[in-house]
């Protein structure tokens, strides 16, 4: 995806969206599952980017209150098999536009 092309109100509303079912939606129990076992708190992280493959493995970003970025994958079980702190945003920035603006919206909002 361009990242030019995709304006920062469109970025909130992909980062908002995806929080929202990341936090309620079943068909994210298993990443739910995965913050609790790391006893991060669902309600206190955003999604920031999600890839979904087509054997049902899942690769993205979530930000905690912090505005720490973890990287997580999960294989098509949804078991993790990845989960690492990223400190240069620059490396995740190619694969996931809204980043950026997930690290903003969390340190700017205490309310998320």
């Amino acid at each position: 995806m361009n990242r030019g092309s995709i304006g920062q109100a469109d970025l909130r509303r992909e980062v908002g969206e995806l929080t929202t079912l990341m936090r309620e939606d079943s068909d994210f129990a298993d990443i739910r599952k995965i913050l609790t076992a790391k006893d991060v708190a669902p309600a206190d992280t955003l999604l920031a980017g999600l890839i979904s493959g087509d054997d049902g493995s899942q690769y993205g970003v979530l930000i905690v209150r912090s505005g720490r970025c973890l990287l997580f994958e999960t294989d098509s079980c949804g078991v993790r098999i990845r989960w690492e702190n990223v400190d240069d945003l620059s490396v995740l920035v190619d694969g996931f536009d809204a980043v950026a603006v997930g690290v903003e919206m969390m340190l700017a909002d205490n309310s998320i």
